[in-house]
Order: C-alpha cells, then structure tokens, then sequence
C-alpha cells in the first residue's frame, strides 16, 4: 500500500540521512557522558529545529531525566540509559493514508550522551496499514 510522509516530517528524515556527521571528531569514544542543559540545534534535519534541555540531576547517571522544549511546540522527557539520552515525540498528523485520513508518526530520538551523536526512528505503523519505520543520523549541537 503507498503511503505519504507528511512534508515536514519528509524533509526532518530525507536531509537527515544525505548529512555526513564526523562522529565522535571533537569528542574521545569513551569520554564520560553529559547531562543535557541549554539550548541545542539538531543538526541534519531540514525543520531547523532546536531544543531547550533542563536535566533534572546533578550527575549523569542512568535514570537521569532532562525536559526538552522544542521551537516546534512540542515536549518531551529525555531519560539516561546505558550512556544514551533517549525520548520520542509524536506528531498528529505525520503520515497520510491511502484513503486520505491523517495519522500519527511515533519519533524516536536516540542520543550517545558523550557525543551527542544519534539515530531518529520514525514509525508510522499502526493507525493504517503499509506504515513504514525511517531511521537517519543527526547531531545536537550546543547553542547557548
């Protein structure tokens, strides 16, 4: 079955992939992970999009959480596991079924909390059949 990705959330994943990210360039493969606080762009995605992280623990730790408020409106809570800052985002109308009805897209960002490099994953099974799950690379980038 065809389905259609929503322009915006095409353009998030289609210039994420063509992006070639040198990861781990600035930082060591074993340097201690980092608590998510400030203002971070999300390097390769099209939607110019960036978020405000406030960690809500002194040290990254698993279990640590941190907020994260986008310049797209929406929310979300990042959570430290095994050295990865991970959280998803769903967006309403993200994909269009073949009868021409809106369904969500789950996202999911994945983030190595030394390097801040990391995968999104969109998956857009369920609400109609033939969905499909995306994945590409970006980068956050510290910006204030």
């Amino acid at each position: 079955m065809k389905r259609t990705i929503t322009a915006a959330l095409a353009a998030t994943l289609g210039t994420t992939a063509a992006v070639v990210i040198p990861m781990g360039a600035s930082t060591p493969a074993n340097a201690d992970p980092s608590l998510l606080n400030g203002r971070y762009a999300i390097v390769g995605g099209a939607d110019n999009i960036s978020v405000t992280a406030t960690s809500s623990c002194a040290a990254p730790v698993d279990g640590c959480t941190a907020r994260l408020d986008s310049t797209r409106g929406w929310t979300s809570t990042a959570t430290l596991t095994g050295g990865r800052w991970n959280f998803t985002v769903t967006k309403p109308d993200g994909v269009v079924c073949d009868d021409g009805s809106y369904a969500p897209v789950r996202i999911a960002y994945s983030v190595d909390a030394a390097t801040l490099s990391g995968t999104i994953t969109a998956d857009s099974n369920g609400d109609c059949p033939g969905g499909q799950v995306t994945q590409a690379a970006f980068q956050l980038q510290k910006v204030g």
